[in-house]
């Protein structure tokens, strides 16, 4: 199993009335809320002295609300549970504006997938804002970059049609207006992803009635 890359990130400030401009998330808990004695201060009326709290647990960094009056958001949506923070993830504070932007500084691996020492697997690349297959970068338009990297994210799991459209578009879903243009970013994407690995083509697949998928390349080579 190849090692870890060190768990490391930050959060960029999107508005100007969020102090600092960026915060590095090293100390395992970082507090945001309206109070100046907060790690993260967002001087607005609607956001709470202590509003809502990061922490690193188990490898991963963890939003939660602190009972904050007018709720924590994650890209446009109310979060009741604490939730899983994931690369480029935007929170709101107060209401659904993004206010910060999350980011997870290191290059990381498809949970689950073979070591990338063996050239053939994916991996997204933050700082780049870019996908590599191997040692090649894959080039893609904004729109199959937001589809993968929300894919890349629940790889393993179906990902909804809702879903997918917020990641790509930002808004609600519009089955008239979507369905078609959905998959035909799908399509592409795929083709480009076949352009660098033939077999890659076979790792985004469609779910009749249900959504998306991004495989681990061990379920798309033996058939899944």
């Amino acid at each position: 199993m190849s090692k870890q890359p060190p768990l490391s990130g930050r959060l960029m400030a999107m508005s100007v009335l969020v102090q600092p401009n960026e915060f590095s998330l090293t100390a395992g808990r970082c507090e945001l809320g309206r109070s100046s004695t907060r790690d993260v201060v967002a001087s607005i009326p609607t956001v709470s002295r202590l509003h809502a709290v990061i922490e690193q647990r188990e490898e991963r960094y963890w939003l939660y609300d602190a009972g904050s009056a007018n709720g924590t958001f994650v890209n446009g949506q109310s979060i009741g549970e604490p939730h899983l923070l994931t690369d480029g993830d935007t929170i709101g504070l107060g209401g659904p504006e993004p206010l910060l932007r999350f980011v997870q500084e290191e290059p990381t691996v498809l949970r689950g997938a073979p070591s990338s020492s063996d050239g053939e697997w994916l991996q997204f690349h933050p700082s780049q804002l870019a996908f590599s297959l191997g040692s090649q970068i894959v080039s893609l338009p904004p729109t199959q970059l937001r589809l993968l990297h929300h894919l890349y994210n629940h790889a393993g799991e179906v990902c909804t049609r809702e879903s997918c459209a917020q990641a790509v578009w930002g808004r609600p879903y519009d089955a008239t207006l979507d369905r078609d243009a959905l998959d035909k970013i799908v399509s592409k994407l795929r083709r480009r992803l076949a352009a660098v690995d033939p077999e890659a083509a076979d790792l985004l697949q469609s779910r009749r009635n249900e959504g998306y998928v991004l495989l681990y390349k061990r379920d798309a080579v033996g058939g899944a």
